[in-house]
């Protein structure tokens, strides 16, 4: 019998412990879907949770596919955590499959001449300076947002926070690290946030105020479709391997922790294929 490492003394308790040390976006995604799944146990607990149980919510969940799989996920992970501190017997997370999602990046991707429409509709100053920054370095969305004037003290380089607390050292376009710095008051500290928010002056830019800085420039471009920021970290990856970037230099950018990911890339615009080959 596995001794009971976890110290939790509920199931509430485990998930706490589980979620601890994770960043906040991450726990304000995990820690609903860990929450409804305990209500779905109607009062019974993780110790004793059985692989029908198990899998009788997983054949419930509601919504898009992606959205399915995340809770799936969420819950093995959790299960997971749960069997490794003893705190169950059996890791039942094993039975659960991930729900496939199709690969929709093809359609998330901006061509050049539209990601220069974007830039041209965005404010000048810190909305423009944001979405070309964001653009041409392929940084998270939470990535700038984080970003401290001393992130940008080497010369044509910058530093961000990633995910699992790892920094990484981008390059950056003069251009664009001239535009970035023509923000920066006088009298500012290194510490200071390098995009502030302009409802908190002082503040640094929150992740949902920097989408709306990509939503009201799309508007403003009159584009069709719904851009996100997360479109222009897919239109950095595709154009600079569309220019010749060796995928492990696109790897390194996007803060990837294995090629694989990155090299979905590839498949979205091949320059060749099979039929290259064929004689008609």
């Amino acid at each position: 019998m596995n001794r009971d490492l976890s110290g939790a003394t509920s199931d509430q308790h485990l998930v706490a412990l589980w979620l601890a040390a994770r960043p906040p976006s991450t726990e304000r995604v995990y820690r609903p879907v860990a929450d409804a799944f305990l209500v779905a146990l109607q009062g019974g607990s993780l110790r004793d949770l059985t692989a029908a149980q198990a899998i009788e919510w997983a054949e419930h969940l509601e919504g898009q596919p992606s959205t399915r799989a995340r809770k799936v996920s969420t819950i093995k992970s959790l299960l997971t955590f749960a069997w490794r501190t003893g705190y169950s017997l059996h890791n039942v997370g094993r039975v659960l499959r991930c729900v496939r999602v199709p690969s929709k990046v093809h359609e998330r991707i901006l061509e050049e001449p539209e990601m220069k429409g974007l830039f041209e509709a965005a404010s000048p100053g810190r909305d423009r300076a944001f979405l070309r920054l964001m653009y041409c370095t392929g940084a998270r969305v939470s990535e700038l947002c984080k970003l401290r004037w001393l992130d940008l003290a080497q010369p044509g380089r910058m530093s961000v926070l990633g995910k699992g607390s790892k920094v990484r050292t981008l390059v950056v376009p003069q251009v664009v690290l001239d535009e970035v710095r023509a923000l920066k008051p006088q009298g500012v500290g290194l510490d200071a946030p390098v995009f502030c928010s302009k409802r908190a002056p002082g503040d640094a830019l929150g992740v949902r105020d920097a989408r709306e800085i990509v939503y009201r420039a799309r508007r403003r471009a009159a584009q069709d479709r719904r851009v996100s920021p997360h479109w222009l970290r897919h239109s950095h990856a595709t154009h600079a391997l569309d220019h010749g970037a060796p995928i492990h230099l696109v790897q390194q950018s996007l803060g990837h922790a294995n090629v694989s990911t990155t090299s979905v890339y590839l498949h979205v615009r091949p320059n060749q294929g099979s039929a290259t080959y064929i004689k008609l």
